[in-house]
């Protein structure tokens, strides 16, 4: 376990004031029922970051996943947090192996998507360099 791990809403809270709500209570996302709030909170801002994907749960070595999906409602997650939201939604993706987004690229109001690959203990930091123009890829 890292000794300092920055998740990417830290990362994102050093540039920008946030407003945060979990739309899926792990990477499986097997429920809907915190959907509602992540919407209003997305409903409510000028920007929303959705950061989605797996984790070593769901791929690693000898581990291999039946579909190129996000897993459990996540896909249903974008889709609704997108359609409420006031304004763009930058959508970062967490994974060691691909994933199919087409449904986002169709989705007028994701402005954007990063791949973050699983990026190690200062990855949040990276994400929100990334996000806010500090760092380009």
């Amino acid at each position: 376990v890292p000794c300092r791990y920055t998740s990417p809403l830290q990362g994102i809270t050093r540039y920008v004031k946030t407003s945060h709500n979990a739309g899926c209570r792990n990477v499986k996302c097997a429920e809907t029922e915190l959907f509602g709030r992540a919407a209003t909170v997305a409903r409510h801002t000028d920007a929303t970051i959705l950061v989605m994907g797996l984790d070593q749960t769901i791929e690693a070595e000898a581990r291999d996943r039946e579909s190129l999906l996000l897993p459990g409602h996540q896909t249903d997650l974008v889709l609704q947090v997108a359609r409420t939201s006031r304004g763009p939604v930058i959508l970062v993706l967490m994974s060691g192996g691909p994933v199919d987004l087409s449904f986002a690229k169709k989705e007028p109001k994701v402005a954007g998507i990063l791949w973050a690959g699983y990026p190690g203990q200062a990855g949040g930091a990276a994400i929100a360099d990334v996000i806010f123009g500090a760092s380009n890829p």
